[in-house]
């Protein structure tokens, strides 16, 4: 019996392993300190963070995805929004999740929006992120933590976008916990795996 205890989990630890191992990776972009004027830079468990990149999922499956309000600094209406749920710094700070099936490589759905500037350049959507005067973008952090709380990537949103833009990307951040959906098939084949144990310890007693 507690071989079967042992065995079974021992499975579903591998299993959980697997659902949050690796499931994000960022394209394009460079990797930059956090400058020392981003408010939150002592919360984060890292010192830098991607300038530029856009979020791609690393694994090819369906992903369930958490998005979590972790701070903010501004005097905007700043929104972060995924498949048609959104948070923002001053009414909707719940978090929310957001389930799709997504290909190795394929981009990530949200946006960051802001009421800071005008409809032409307020709004950035993952995929097409670019650092740069005049817009708007968002920063990432990949397998870090936030007062401790582990997630599988930040993202750090800069709302000014303007010639006085400070850069530091601490207008809102978002933390997103990534876990993959287990595959029916896998499911049943993990299943049947502990059952057919079982029953090989069952004849050996008997």
């Amino acid at each position: 019996m507690k071989l079967i205890k042992f065995t079974a989990a021992a499975i579903l630890a591998a299993s959980s392993i697997t659902a949050h191992a690796g499931l994000l990776k960022i394209d394009g972009g460079t990797d930059v300190t956090i400058p020392s004027n981003n408010d939150f830079r002592g919360y984060v468990g890292t010192t830098q963070y991607n300038f530029g990149g856009n979020l791609q999922a690393n694994q090819t499956g369906e992903l369930t995805l958490t998005f979590n309000f972790l701070a903010e600094e501004a005097g905007a209406v700043n929104t972060f929004t995924s498949g048609g749920s959104s948070i923002n710094n001053t009414t909707q700070k719940a978090p929310f999740t957001y389930t799709g099936n997504y290909a190795d490589g394929s981009l990530i759905d949200f946006g960051f929006s802001t009421d800071r500037l005008s409809a032409a350049f307020n709004t950035v959507l993952n995929g097409s992120n670019v650092i740069g005067e005049g817009v708007v973008s968002f920063a990432i952090a990949l397998n870090t933590t936030y007062k401790g709380v582990a997630y599988d990537a930040i993202l750090f949103f800069d709302d000014v976008g303007g010639i006085n833009d400070d850069d530091n990307h601490d207008d809102l951040l978002i933390g997103v916990k990534a876990v993959q959906v287990p595959e029916s098939s896998a499911f049943i084949l993990m299943m049947l795996g502990i059952a057919g144990l079982v029953g090989a310890r069952r004849r050996k007693l008997n």
